[in-house]
């Protein structure tokens, strides 16, 4: 808007005069334009001379001001004093007003302006105000093209840049060392004339498509196993994507193209392909099984990826499985310890392992351990073990020697019953061996079979209804059949011969059966049987079991009533077929060794009467254990024994306490347990190779990480090993302490996205080549937070540049909230470094470093890590090579 203390006029002047002031006015404009030219858009020169020569274009030049307000600054043309008659116009840059320009009028002439001279004013500032916002956008675009140029010229990756007809205007030195060319042979050109490319697949030519990009605005990317025949002669594999330089008005200016050569992960590709095979070879013939999982609801559900399952689980049972909800897959797993260990492995990462569980997988059922991992893709991987059939050996093995346990015990108390005893022992041989029925056979005068009681396992409870079981003929064959048999089992009477006896077991339908005669000075008095209603293999250790009761029971039968309960434990004892000694607590001397224990230990037996259950011990840690039972701190342990040639075993101990003739005695039964326990060995043996491996995959991470800066080589290890000494020193946690170990590794593993050029640079780094250096921890911390390294490394990664003032970086965290682990890396860090040669020093010493420490001990540093720091080296910590190690 115009302002103005005096009006403009048209007043008549001459033709001699109109053309004389017209002349000032071209003049004024002829002369702007020079100074415009001569300024080489300096705003300020711009104004100084306008303002200076803007008098002369008026009718009365001595008597007129001119006055530019720019930017705070005030601009006169000369000192005449201002009056109250001036015309003013604002200067606008983008439609704001940004200053202004006024011309006084200080003469006496009654007409102090004339129109054109009004309208002069009007136009010269207005072109003024543009000029300023050309010169300043003019600015910014050169900012941003340096910035621009600096940034491509910085990235890791390939970078070339066009016009928008296609020609290259850019490429950075990446580009250049790929393309095999220098940047002023590829400027100029067209991209298909300079890039040779071709399909890896096919091997024919292909080209990118330039044109069509700045015709259509849309982004393209090469196809995949694309090459690129350098100039050099080399033939890389490439990956790239183009896209449109689009102006703010929406016009294409160009193109940029970046590509990265991806040689070494196409050949990693190819190396995992063809390790993807093995793998699939050995997860199909390992014992374990594997389950792949997702979630598609931030682990809310859980489907199924891939399953093999483990051997003891049928194969059927992983088909057409996949893209099932796991719940729906095994029927039990909700509610199970292994889901909630999936779903906290899901949400934190961390690796675990769940014990014993029960699971149902369709129409199968059985016991597994499994151990949950994380994957970097976020998938999660569990290895299954299906351990049914240990586990049911085990729990038979258990449950069958509590059983012969409470069963003695009870032959041998003083209020004995016998009918109370067969009751007993019918219900536990028929729970132990889990078989639809057991019960006992009495043979009567009449050489018939009578049913004296029997226990139904559907049912739960014990039936004393006494009636005949088998007349004299069918008897009569049965006690043939098991006179001289220590026990008779059918497995599938199906493929049975036919017999009488044979022929009523199909007619009463049972397909097999486990019976133990029971005799009495030799003479069969009847039998314990168990019968099945389906086949079934009796395994030894059940036939074993049965006979055990079954000399119990006839010893049961034979005594009643006529030997007091000591001599009845005596004859139980001796013909036992589980291994039991009888041990004098007070000196462990074995009292008593029945023939299942010689055989056991292969001793006669009166050899290891001789000996003390302390003979029989391997080391110190077994004589702890065997005291432990002695003093009857427990009843019942797992420990290793010796056998007369020297062999060792693995034993399962249960000991009962027995008083024999006023003396307190211990009933040792012993379990043979070495299997059990070797197959876990193996299990752990498995897992320790699963840490080496890790172990061994952080330091090819620290070596990769080392041969990006040839300078620094050795560095990562020194740092990791003097880190790792004042974790001891300081009595860390064993955790805590491989922790630093693996953070002092892969510390500066964020390096690999900073130029190799940057990081060997020999000079001063600029602030953006500074600033690129300060992101590293973050990036290493970016890179390490998903992989399962067991600790918190990723943190100890992230914050091993963080000073305790807050001066650190990459956050400026400050005292606690930098981790002790982080605060051991930083110092081993600035030691190691101190001592170090780099391109651009010499090595400052150890003398130096310490100094750097002790100087800045709780400014900089913590002092109790600088005071263990200071003492390793003090007493002749080495890093493994020479140092000024004068103090």
């Amino acid at each position: 808007m115009t302002s103005r203390k005096w009006e403009t006029r048209s007043i008549n002047l001459s033709l001699e005069a109109q053309l004389r002031e017209r002349k000032k006015e071209l003049n004024l404009l002829y002369s702007f334009s020079r100074i415009v030219d001569r300024a080489e858009n300096s705003i300020e020169d711009i104004i100084i001379g306008l303002v200076r020569i803007f008098p002369d274009a008026f009718m009365d030049p001595e008597n007129t001001l001119a006055v530019i307000v720019y930017n705070d600054k005030v601009y006169e043309s000369g000192k005449i004093l201002k009056s109250d008659r001036f015309i003013r116009e604002p200067i606008k840059k983008g439609g704001k007003e940004v200053g202004s320009v006024t011309v006084y009028y200080c003469g006496d002439s009654e007409i102090a302006f004339l129109y054109e001279e009004g309208q002069m004013v009007f136009s010269i500032t207005e072109r003024l105000g543009k000029i300023i916002e050309r010169i300043k956008s003019s600015e910014s675009l050169n900012e941003s093209e340096e910035r621009y140029r600096v940034t491509l010229s910085s990235i890791g990756d390939a970078v070339l840049a066009t016009d928008g007809f296609g020609m290259i205007v850019f490429a950075n030195a990446v580009a250049c060392n790929l393309i095999g060319l220098e940047e002023k042979e590829i400027v100029g050109k067209r991209m298909n004339d300079v890039m040779e490319i071709f399909s890896e697949e096919t091997g024919e030519s292909t080209q990118i498509q330039v044109e069509d990009i700045i015709k259509t605005g849309m982004k393209i990317g090469l196809a995949n196993h694309t090459g690129l025949k350098s100039k050099n002669g080399k033939v890389y594999s490439i990956a790239d994507s183009a896209a449109p330089i689009i102006r703010d008005d929406g016009e294409i200016s160009g193109i940029v193209l970046i590509f990265r050569d991806v040689t070494e992960e196409r050949q990693k590709e190819e190396r995992i392909a063809h390790s993807e095979s093995k793998y699939r070879e050995l997860v199909q013939n390992m014992n374990g099984g594997l389950l792949i999982i997702d979630s598609h609801d931030q682990g809310e559900s859980f489907f199924l990826k891939e399953f093999k399952p483990p051997r003891g689980i049928a194969e059927s049972a992983a088909c057409n499985h996949s893209g099932k909800d796991v719940r729906d897959v095994f029927q039990t797993l909700e509610k199970s310890q292994l889901y909630d260990a999936i779903k906290k492995t899901f949400k934190d990462g961390k690796p675990r392992s769940v014990g014993l569980e029960r699971y149902i997988c369709g129409k199968q059922e059985g016991w597994w351990v499994n151990y949950v991992y994380r994957l970097p893709s976020g998938e999660i991987v569990d290895l299954s073990y299906d351990i049914t059939e240990m586990t049911e050996i085990q729990r038979f093995k258990n449950e069958a020697g509590r059983s012969l346990f409470k069963i003695s015990k009870a032959i041998a108390g003083k209020r004995f019953s016998l009918d109370e005893f067969m009751r007993e022992t019918i219900e536990t041989v028929g729970s132990s061996l889990n078989v639809d029925r057991a019960g006992i056979y009495m043979l009567n005068r009449v050489g018939e079979m009578e049913l004296m009681l029997s226990y139904d396992l559907h049912e739960g409870k014990i039936r004393m209804d006494r009636s005949l079981a088998m007349g004299t003929d069918l008897a009569g064959e049965y006690v043939n059949l098991v006179s001289d048999k220590r026990f008779l089992s059918v497995s599938n009477v199906e493929i049975e011969n036919s017999s009488p006896f044979v022929d009523s077991l199909k007619e009463a339908g049972i397909e097999a059966i486990l019976d133990i005669p029971l005799k009495i000075r030799g003479k069969i008095v009847g039998s314990l049987f168990c019968d099945m209603e389906t086949s079934r293999e009796w395994t030894a250790d059940e036939k074993q079991f049965a006979a055990s009761v079954g000399d119990i029971l006839t010893l049961a039968l034979e005594e009643d009533e006529l030997v007091k309960s000591e001599q009845r434990y005596r004859n139980f004892f001796e013909m036992n077929g589980a291994i039991m000694l009888l041990i004098d607590p007070s000196t462990g001397r074995i009292v008593d060794a029945n023939e299942a224990a010689s055989e056991f230990y292969k001793y006669d037996t009166d050899k290891l009467k001789k000996l003390s259950i302390r003979n029989l011990t391997t080391d110190s840690r077994g004589l702890k254990e065997i005291n432990k039972l002695l003093s009857k701190e427990t009843l019942r342990l797992v420990t290793r024994q010796k056998r007369a040639g020297g062999e060792i075993i693995d034993v399962e101990i249960f000991a009962s306490p027995f008083r024999s003739s006023g003396v307190e005695l211990l009933n040792f039964i012993i379990i043979d347990v070495t299997d059990a326990l070797t197959a876990k060995d193996r299990l752990a043996e498995a897992l320790k190779k699963v840490n080496a491996a890790l172990e061994g995959a952080v330091e090819l991470v620290s070596k990769v990480v080392e041969a990006r800066d040839p300078y620094t080589a050795g560095h990562q290890e020194n740092v990791s090993k003097l880190a790792t000494a004042i974790a001891e020193k300081l009595d860390l946690e064993n955790d805590s302490v491989r922790s630093v170990r693996i953070a002092g590794l892969l510390r500066d593993v964020g390096k690999v996205s900073i130029p190799a050029e940057i990081l060997s640079k020999p000079g001063k780094l600029t602030d953006l080549e500074w600033s690129l250096i300060k992101r590293h921890p973050v990036i290493g911390y970016e890179i390490l937070r998903d992989v399962q390294l067991g600790g918190p490394i990723a943190e100890i990664v992230k914050d091993h540049h963080e000073r305790i003032n807050g001066t650190g970086y990459p956050e400026g965290l400050e005292g606690s909230e930098i981790s002790l682990e982080s605060k051991i890396v930083a110092v081993a860090d600035v030691v190691e470094a101190m001592v170090s040669h780099r391109p651009y020093r010499a090595s400052k010493g150890l003398a130096e470093a310490i100094q750097e420490i002790e100087g800045n001990a709780g400014i900089l540093y913590d002092k109790e890590v600088v005071s263990a720091c200071v003492d390793l080296i003090k007493s002749g910590f080495s890093f493994g090579r020479s140092y000024n190690s004068k103090f």
